[in-house]
């Protein structure tokens, strides 16, 4: 098991706060800070940085509901690749039909709500309970829990409500100002569509806070905490290339997680990552001409220079 990639999974669980990740280019060493502190390093501490990158958690959605707002706020989900956990205890409404490509957990909210969730990396837990009946357990649940994002549908009174029961179960003033309700953006929206949509334009503005910041994937992590293989990343770019900075993929010998831009580079990538598994290879930085007349015969007309290193 790598315990800094187990360190980096924790620490983005953990907290909301922005990560940042210094890597020297000379020797791979890569180290993890929150507010100048280090948090955890593979190689020691990088006080002096080729390069430093500010990092985030991809967003996740967990819907407290898969009523007429969960649906509408699902299919804008998928349409940007974001992975959505959906509880609802409605069987005919929570259908592979309704929900294809999400995490379904037809289960009693209390069921749910009594365990510890820890595959769910920094949620963005969204509330709206068929006639808001679980709304206060599930509000409950997420202050309680690590969060990037809590919205909850409803009245003022239902929310003044709401929030009085939460001071009586020991939520501060200062946790209760994370919530976001009523949810969404003030746009005027009435239908369930339009509520979907103020709901998504308000987590995006979240979760693209820091516009710069390079979006992790935690399944990646959890996965280089597990197992060995070789992590790619690309850490130099120019022009068009296919994916940007910070972007990364983990290769074992049973698969792959993750992607450094699909086609002629990544194919090559994993080719490469193999050859350093069979020959049991540390480190490899790595610099490719994605044009017509280099190696991979691309037509981008950029470059990438990927970081290849053993996870063990």
């Amino acid at each position: 098991m790598s315990e800094y990639y187990r360190q980096f999974l924790t620490s983005i669980q953990s907290s909301y706060k922005t990560l940042e990740r210094r890597t020297d280019l000379n020797t791979g060493a890569e180290a993890l800070y929150r507010d100048g502190v280090l948090i955890a390093s593979e190689g020691g501490e990088v006080s002096k940085a080729d390069l430093s990158e500010l990092i985030t958690a991809e967003p996740h959605l967990v819907l407290f509901g898969c009523g007429h707002v969960g649906k509408a706020l699902y299919d804008l989900a998928v349409l940007q690749d974001m992975k959505v956990t959906v509880i609802d205890p409605r069987e005919e409404l929570l259908t592979k039909e309704r929900f294809p490509l999400a995490t379904r957990i037809n289960t009693q909210y209390e069921n749910f709500l009594s365990q510890d969730h820890t595959d769910l990396i920094s949620p963005y837990y969204c509330i709206f309970t068929h006639g808001h009946t679980y709304d206060s357990d599930c509000l409950l649940y997420a202050l309680r829990h690590p969060h990037t994002y809590i919205g909850m549908i409803g009245s003022k009174a239902k929310i003044a409500c709401c929030f009085d029961i939460m001071r009586e179960n020991g939520i501060t003033e200062s946790q209760l100002e994370d919530v976001r309700s009523p949810i969404g953006l003030q746009i005027n929206a009435v239908t369930p569509q339009e509520i979907a949509v103020a709901i998504m334009a308000q987590i995006i503005s979240v979760f693209r806070k820091d516009k710069n910041a390079v979006k992790i994937d935690a399944s990646l992590l959890k996965k280089a905490s597990e197992q060995p293989g070789i992590m790619v990343r690309i850490v130099e770019k120019t022009g068009s290339t296919p994916r940007s900075v910070g972007s990364m993929m983990f290769v074992t010998q049973d698969g792959i997680c993750g992607t450094v831009g699909g086609g002629a580079i990544e194919n090559h990538a994993i080719e490469r990552a193999k050859k350093m598994l069979k020959q049991e290879e540390s480190f490899l930085l790595e610099h490719l001409e994605l044009q017509r007349d280099q190696l991979l015969g691309m037509t981008c007309g950029g470059s990438n220079t990927l970081l290849y290193k053993a996870v063990r």
